[in-house]
């Protein structure tokens, strides 16, 4: 009998992930790292592991300055945050994957915790080799992917990228119009890849034993009855969630109609994609406005 459960959530991006983190952060028999999205596997298939790292020593850096405004308990919790990134900077620093050493990394700390995870969206791109390779990391190892109606999920990416320089509702609207048209003229890559759902979605099918993976929509993500069957697929007690909490919300900019009917156009084969590979669609979703 497995002494733990591994779980990987692994998107989609703007999806509810956040969300997921909180809940399951706030299980007594889940364990996961201090910090959100771990990029362990990507970084490594995508040459990427000094870009975490100096990312990872930035936030280091903000927390540490933290740490000299703050007294008492506030401050003991940031020192552990900070510890608990050393501990992972040791991890990646080697450059190398370390299947063992990344187990035993999630494992640290659990005090019992039936399930120890990751909850990485961009995981959702790997390819199918990789998803093979994690869910042989462990005697149970478990995945949750999250799917979200194409032009939602496109807006809510996009008004993330443009609040991170923060600024005032005008300026990220502005960003965000940016971005957006730079997307339709294919210059943004990386918010490309995270449009498409037909290839995470064929790839996690091959790859992942039908009762190891758990599909499921943003749009029934905060209803009791979701809760339950996420707890009843993990393997730990149903416990009440706070359905009405949103983690990470973005700026609520609306997207005007213009951009709207050329993002509608563009993922309409999204619509179809999971239609196809999910069987069904949400009511909710904008199908209808783009000829499904």
């Amino acid at each position: 009998m497995a002494d733990v459960t591994l779980l990987f959530g692994i998107g989609a991006t703007k999806a509810g992930t956040s969300w997921l983190q909180y809940y399951l952060d706030r299980h007594p028999e889940v364990h996961l790292w201090t910090h959100k999205e771990l990029h362990y596997f990507d970084a490594l298939d995508r040459g990427q592991v000094m870009e975490q790292i100096d990312g990872l020593c930035e936030k280091r850096t903000y927390l540490r300055a933290k740490m000299r405004q703050t007294e008492g308990d506030a401050r003991e919790k940031l020192r552990f945050e900070v510890a608990e990134i050393d501990r992972y900077l040791g991890l990646l620093g080697q450059g190398v994957e370390r299947p063992g050493a990344y187990v035993s990394f999630l494992k640290k700390g659990r005090k019992g915790a039936k399930v120890v995870g990751d909850i990485t969206p961009a995981y959702a791109l790997l390819s199918e080799e990789r998803l093979r390779k994690m869910a042989g990391l462990g005697p149970v190892t478990k995945f949750i992917y999250l799917l979200r109606d194409p032009i939602d999920r496109l807006w809510s990416n996009i008004r993330m990228m443009a609040g991170w320089k923060g600024g005032s509702e005008t300026e990220i609207a502005d960003r965000a119009n940016w971005i957006f048209d730079r997307w339709t003229r294919g210059e943004e890559r990386a918010l490309a890849e995270r449009c498409d759902y037909e290839g995470p979605l064929s790839r996690i099918r091959a790859a992942i034993p039908e009762g190891d993976r758990f599909l499921g929509f943003y749009e029934e993500l905060f209803r009791t009855e979701t809760v339950s069957r996420l707890c009843a697929f993990l393997g730990i007690k149903d416990r009440a969630a706070p359905l009405d909490t949103r983690v990470h919300q973005s700026a609520q900019i609306a997207m005007d109609p213009g951009r709207r009917a050329q993002a509608a156009k563009a993922l309409a084969p999204q619509y179809d994609h999971v239609h196809r590979l999910m069987g069904r669609i949400p009511a909710g979703w904008h199908a209808a406005e783009v000829g499904v």
